[in-house]
């Protein structure tokens, strides 16, 4: 009976960590690193502040480990794609469309990557930082293998991804806006995903791609 509940109790530490983790990046996502509340966060998560020094000892480390959850998905959404057996063209459609998918489902993920460069918050970055060269490397691979195979035109993998990121990321951080400017009342509901999904195509991949007819 001891193992079992050791059992529970472990589950409802996880439960409790993965829900400080939910709430703490929506409020980041809305606020930034300089206003975001550890207050805030305990409230909506139902706990005391202090009990978050439990799995977070600092508002920093809580920042890392939601900067953490983010990149990992983002790369294992990449990685999912780009080391499959499919030709690069085909590859590349998935890619984009993949990634403006999680964008759209995930809206906090684009508004968090964005504040990066907007807060630059005082964090340490050894957990980070290995993460978003994994992330930036793997792409920058698959651009230069597709170059390599001439399926993709020779282009600069760098500019590239600078393009790419920008084409994807800004769009779904700019939230009502971003709307406004396009006319409609939601940029998250089906309808613009699939339109946005669409745009991303006729931007990104007919520019890239080498052979005309495999943008089809």
């Amino acid at each position: 009976m001891k193992g079992t509940g050791n059992a529970v109790n472990d589950r409802r530490s996880a439960d409790t960590r993965e829900k400080i983790l939910e709430v703490a990046e929506a409020e980041f996502a809305r606020e930034g690193y300089e206003g975001a509340h550890l207050q805030q966060i305990a409230g909506q998560v139902g706990v005391q502040k202090t009990a978050l020094y439990y799995y977070f000892p600092s508002k920093a480390a809580l920042y890392e480990a939601v900067l953490e959850r983010i990149l990992k998905a983002l790369d294992e959404t990449i990685r999912s794609v780009t080391e499959s057996e499919a030709p690069p063209a085909a590859r590349l459609h998935r890619l984009l469309d993949v990634i403006n998918d999680l964008l759209a489902e995930q809206r906090n993920y684009s508004r968090i990557v964005m504040r990066i460069f907007v807060d630059r918050p005082d964090i340490q970055t050894s957990r980070i930082a290995p993460l978003v060269e994994q992330l930036v490397g793997r792409l920058m691979t698959f651009f230069k293998e597709g170059m390599d195979a001439g399926a993709f035109r020779r282009v600069s993998a760098r500019h590239l991804f600078q393009t790419a990121m920008g084409t994807l990321i800004f769009h779904y951080a700019t939230g009502g806006l971003g709307a406004a400017v396009l006319g409609i009342e939601d940029i998250f509901s089906a309808d613009a995903v699939a339109w946005r999904r669409e745009e991303v195509r006729r931007s990104l991949i007919r520019a890239l791609l080498a052979d005309p007819a495999e943008n089809a």
